[in-house]
């Protein structure tokens, strides 16, 4: 079965006699028996005009029905809209030069939901799609996979949807599934797909990035591993977080360098939370008591509001100590999606994240918030660069705002994650936005509060940034950051690499791909010592 590029879709061949589809007409007609494989659904989704605009034309009208209403087109359209062509092949084009010391391969996972969505779809639920740019010697190669999860699997064989997204109504279908879209980890050898709400991770192949199937630690994960694991570097030891409605509601996990769960510790919280990130340092493991809740009150969806009449917390999980009980340190009421990096210091825990105000569009009152750029119409991001110093010893803590630019996305180089990272990196946020875009990446230096910031031309935005260190590098910021860009406009994208010690002059080098890559998650670097 090949698959061939026209100008109004893609064509199907097989034994020398054509067919075009348009997406649509899969929708409204069944697809023939046998069942068919995942090149003959992927290839009648994908016409130019499809990719650009609107995916589902006619059953997007269907879809936003059940709301959150045209939320759900603003994340399928546009810098969002979900590609189905999975790629191999060089750049386009090369501006610059790309540098001779940066080997190894650059990935990111994206949600791109492979057939129209079910109710209660949310940006969060689609298909996990897994980007990665190979370099070798100063030459790169693009290529894009599908995570082929059990759920995926369920689709293309029904030749649709047959999952409810997470927004969904009791009775509204079979709730959503494990779509492994949000994060990615190298640990043990093995590339790892991560999903936000937990469960079992895939394993992807190096470099190809063809799906292996689930892993669970040779037998022992016995509970979901939430996306945001942190590796420690020194000890090769994997911490994550598994969360649900049961208690005790969250329990912290270690998975050690041999590939075992080593142990799990449960957390006892008030009663379930929306739970996402989870901080390490050399000494605790932080978790977080955030008062998210879910609405149940919603007519059309499920819904979420941040109840700021509640206290916010902070959990230390000793590292060392396993009876030691978790400790809570009260800090002002928040949420937070994405952490920078943690460290000990004498006494001090030290957290720095992107810290959101009003974290919801309802607030606790029933006051409606429209004035900043919102996912699904549920979450709001007015976040930005802050700091939490609990102090071990008085149980005090101070906090407060580190830099007033709009942010997510935050990262440090992975080497000094847990150790006391300089220098951190992150998406500035367009305010402007009804959606969440980077219009630019800055640099933030955590000793001198200096910011540095790299604007994107109009019309582009970045995804998250990744710190790439360069071979034989000799300093934290001795390499490169690396984002995929997208001309929203023009529907393409590229990969921009920038010199992290020269970080406003601009990209050394901008990779043109043979693939837009829509607007996603989380990146991770693999350096090619890793790779072989």
């Amino acid at each position: 079965m090949a698959i061939e590029a026209d100008g109004d879709g893609f064509e199907l061949s097989k034994r020398g006699h054509r067919h075009s589809f348009l997406f649509w007409r899969t929708l409204s007609r069944p697809l023939p028996r046998p069942t068919p494989t995942f090149d003959q659904v992927a290839g009648t989704a994908a016409s130019q005009e499809w990719r650009r605009t609107d995916p589902w034309g006619i059953a997007m009208s269907i879809a936003q029905k059940h709301s959150p209403s045209d939320w759900v087109a603003a994340f399928t359209s546009g810098l969002y809209a979900p590609v189905n062509r999975e790629v191999t092949g060089p750049p386009v084009a090369v501006i610059g030069e790309i540098p001779r010391n940066l080997n190894g391969i650059f990935v990111q996972n994206t949600p791109n939901p492979a057939f129209a969505p079910n109710p209660g779809h949310s940006w969060f639920d689609g298909d996990g799609m897994v980007h990665g740019v190979q370099f070798e010697d100063g030459k790169a190669t693009y290529r894009n996979r599908y995570v082929r999860t059990k759920g995926l699997d369920d689709d293309i064989a029904a030749g649709k949807a047959s999952y409810s997204g997470s927004l969904a109504l009791p009775g509204q279908g079979p709730r959503h599934k494990n779509v492994a879209n949000t994060d990615l980890v190298h640990h043990n050898g093995r590339l790892l797909a991560l999903w936000w709400e937990g469960g079992e991770p895939y394993e992807l192949s190096l470099p190809d990035l063809k799906t292996i199937g689930t892993y669970d630690y040779n037998g022992t994960l016995n509970i979901g591993m939430t996306s945001h694991v942190k590796l420690d570097p020194a000890t090769g030891e994997l911490h994550f977080i598994s969360w649900g409605t049961r208690r005790p509601y969250l329990s912290v996990g270690v998975a050690d360098a041999t590939g075992r769960i080593a142990r799990v510790t449960p957390v006892e919280l008030p009663g379930p939370r929306v739970q996402h990130d989870v901080a390490l340092s050399n000494r605790y493991v932080g978790v977080f008591d955030f008062p998210l809740m879910i609405d149940m009150n919603r007519a059309e969806a499920l819904g979420f509001v941040l109840n700021d009449a509640k206290p916010a917390r902070i959990g230390l999980v000793d590292r060392r100590d396993e009876s030691a009980p978790v400790r809570w340190f009260e800090i002002k009421p928040c949420f937070m999606w994405h952490l920078m990096c943690a460290w000990d210091e004498g006494d001090d825990f030290v957290l720095l994240g992107a810290r959101l105000d009003g974290a919801t569009r309802v607030d606790a009152r029933g006051q409606v918030h429209d004035d900043r750029p919102m996912v699904d119409g549920e979450h709001r991001f007015d976040s930005q660069l802050y700091q939490w110093r609990l102090n071990t010893r008085d149980g005090t803590v101070r906090e407060g705002v580190v830099d007033d630019l709009y942010i997510e996305f935050p990262r440090v180089n992975d080497a000094f994650i847990c150790s006391g990272a300089r220098f951190g990196y992150a998406g500035a946020i367009q305010m402007s936005a009804r959606t969440l875009k980077a219009e630019g990446l800055a640099k933030f230096d955590l000793k001198t509060g200096r910011r540095e910031q790299l604007r994107l031309p109009r019309g582009h935005f970045s995804n998250e940034p990744c710190f790439a260190a360069a071979d034989a590098s000799t300093s934290e910021d001795d390499g490169y950051v690396l984002s995929f860009v997208s001309n929203e406009a023009e529907a393409t994208s590229e990969l921009w690499i920038e010199a992290a010690q020269d970080f406003t002059k601009g990209p050394v080098a901008r990779i043109k791909l043979p693939q837009r890559v829509p607007a996603g998650f989380h990146t991770r670097w693999i350096p090619a010592a890793a790779l072989r």
